[in-house]
């Protein structure tokens, strides 16, 4: 038969198991019974529980048809590139947000991997650079920084990264493409980030309806807890609702270019 000190713990742990699955962020019950325990004067209150990312439909996101790049020859084998975006123009508050994509299928022989962004008020394109050929499946990284790229606010931009077989010839080209678009932050999105802290950030940013900056602040959670397949399962949820490949979550969190 459990003591009565030991009654109150169990409950403890069962709330607090309860508010992780449901994702409640009120850990406040949790913490009056710790406070009731004796010996817990001064002791620090348990981390709020990160929730679920859930991405929100921006209010003023304009349709725009995405392209999926897969493609099969004796020279890509079984090729497949898929640009990790929403079928309208995803928003971000960042001057030079990081681009995702996911290498499903390895390309066969002497092929270049290619990442365009086009503005379509300009006749050249904003970035036409020829990335690092992938050192494995999965998650690729594109930092816009990296490449002094800085996107205007208002403007949509789109933009593809492409399986190159023959640079004198971009009709066999494999291509996955998608739009951005720079948007301001929304009022108190910074206090609420610096409340949730680095795990809860892709909630705050799927909340605000900010895709490329949900997916980042996600990946760094990921690399931040490699051995935590919740994190994964969770993004896997998100790029899934969105039509996307949730084996882009599970494929590694380290790549960039």
């Amino acid at each position: 038969m459990l003591r009565p000190s030991e009654c109150r713990v169990l409950g403890t742990v069962t709330f607090l198991l309860g508010t992780a699955i449901l994702g409640a962020p009120d850990a406040g019950p949790a913490r009056a019974a710790d406070e009731a325990q004796p010996g817990a004067t001064g002791a620090q209150s348990p981390a709020p529980v990160a929730s679920a990312p859930v991405y929100r439909l921006p209010k003023v996101g304009q349709p725009r048809g995405r392209i999926g790049g897969g493609r099969r020859g004796p020279l890509l084998g079984g090729a497949e590139v898929q640009a990790l975006v929403p079928d309208h123009v995803g928003q971000t508050s960042s001057a030079h947000p990081d681009l995702f994509w996911y290498l499903a299928e390895p390309a066969q022989g002497e092929v270049a991997f290619e990442v365009t962004v086009v503005d379509e008020r300009a006749i050249d394109p904003v970035v036409d650079r020829r990335l690092a050929k992938p050192a494995a499946l999965g998650l690729q990284r594109i930092r816009l920084s990296d490449l002094g790229v800085s996107l205007e606010p208002g403007q949509e931009y789109q933009w593809s990264v492409a399986v190159v077989p023959d640079p004198k010839d971009h009709a066999k080209d494999v291509v996955s493409s998608g739009w951005i678009e720079r948007v301001p932050a929304p009022d108190g999105l910074a206090s609420r980030l610096a409340a949730a802290g680095p795990d809860g950030a892709a909630t705050i940013y799927g909340e605000a309806g900010l895709w490329y900056d949900m997916l980042s602040a996600a990946y760094d959670r990921i690399g931040a807890h490699p051995d935590d397949e919740g994190y994964r399962a969770e993004l896997a949820a998100v790029l899934e609702q969105a039509g996307l490949p949730a084996d882009a979550a599970r494929g590694r969190s380290a790549g960039t270019q």
